[in-house]
């Protein structure tokens, strides 16, 4: 699940693993996910040769920096992942671009959903593209204060599940992690965020941080063994025992040893939470 925490995992092992290869081949098995690359060779041509130099992110964007001063964008799809491979790996059932190195290994990209999208651009036009702009905060980058917090929740005026899930709020939390940030708060997703208090505010800007950090630390929630992402995304969650809240409905809370629930908390939107300590 390529959220923000994943995402900067992922970053991090890549970084280790392929900064510096020389990019030898391109294969790309669905020329759909090429949105701004028109045709198949023109997306090749742009990587091979090329020396991967840096990897960034921007958002839940990666960015890899090449030689000749352009830019490789991922934007993964719903399950979207990327994996440094051996050259000799079997390629995973729902691999869909392939870039092998002239020293040897490749990086594959991972995406059943087929919905996530792969460009070259020149590097001068990153700051100014509006679709590489994050636009909400992103909580392992950004500095923001509790006071910048605390303005955007007021003036947004919205449940706080709905919030946590804007992007334009808050970069890539998702289900997973907004409902760990809420449980962590002890706040209810369906409390209105211009109606929350000045601890209250505290106490969900703490719990952001912590709750982001925190997944980095213990490698997002991929599979066991498979940070990085070749097995099949669908599968259910395995190394969540770090997690509170998410997925462990029935089990008792970890706070207050009431059971965990699970429903719809506003609108269409569902939680995980704690029907007890959760006000």
């Amino acid at each position: 699940m390529t959220q923000l925490p994943e995402m900067e995992v992922i970053r991090k092992d890549l970084e280790k693993e392929i900064v510096g290869k020389r990019v030898k081949d391109v294969v790309v098995k669905t020329p759909a996910l090429l949105t701004r690359n028109r045709t198949r060779p023109e997306f090749v041509k742009a990587l091979v040769g090329q020396k991967i130099e840096s990897i960034t992110r921007s958002g839940t964007h990666m960015l890899f920096g090449l030689d000749n001063a352009t830019i490789l964008v991922v934007r993964p799809g719903t399950h979207g992942m990327l994996s440094r491979e051996t050259a000799n790996d079997e390629l995973g059932k729902y691999t869909q671009v392939i870039a092998t190195f002239t020293t040897g290994g490749a990086l594959h990209y991972v995406d059943p959903d087929k919905n996530g999208e792969l460009f070259v651009i020149d590097a001068e036009q990153l700051e100014s593209d509006p679709d590489l702009s994050p636009g909400g905060i992103d909580a392992l980058a950004d500095q923001f204060t509790w006071h910048h917090f605390a303005t955007q929740l007021n003036n947004r005026a919205k449940p706080l599940k709905q919030l946590l899930l804007d992007q334009s709020f808050l970069v890539g939390l998702g289900e997973v992690y907004s409902d760990e940030v809420l449980w962590a708060a002890g706040l209810s997703g369906a409390r209105n965020s211009s109606k929350l208090s000045s601890q209250e505010v505290r106490r969900l800007y703490r719990a952001v941080l912590e709750v982001v950090h925190e997944a980095v630390k213990q490698g997002g929630t991929a599979a066991e063994g498979d940070t990085l992402g070749e097995s099949d995304p669908f599968e259910e969650l395995e190394s969540t025992d770090y997690l509170k809240v998410y997925g462990k409905q029935g089990r008792p809370c970890a706070r207050c040893r009431q059971p965990i629930a699970h429903g719809k908390v506003v609108s269409r939107l569902t939680s995980y939470y704690c029907p007890n300590c959760q006000t």
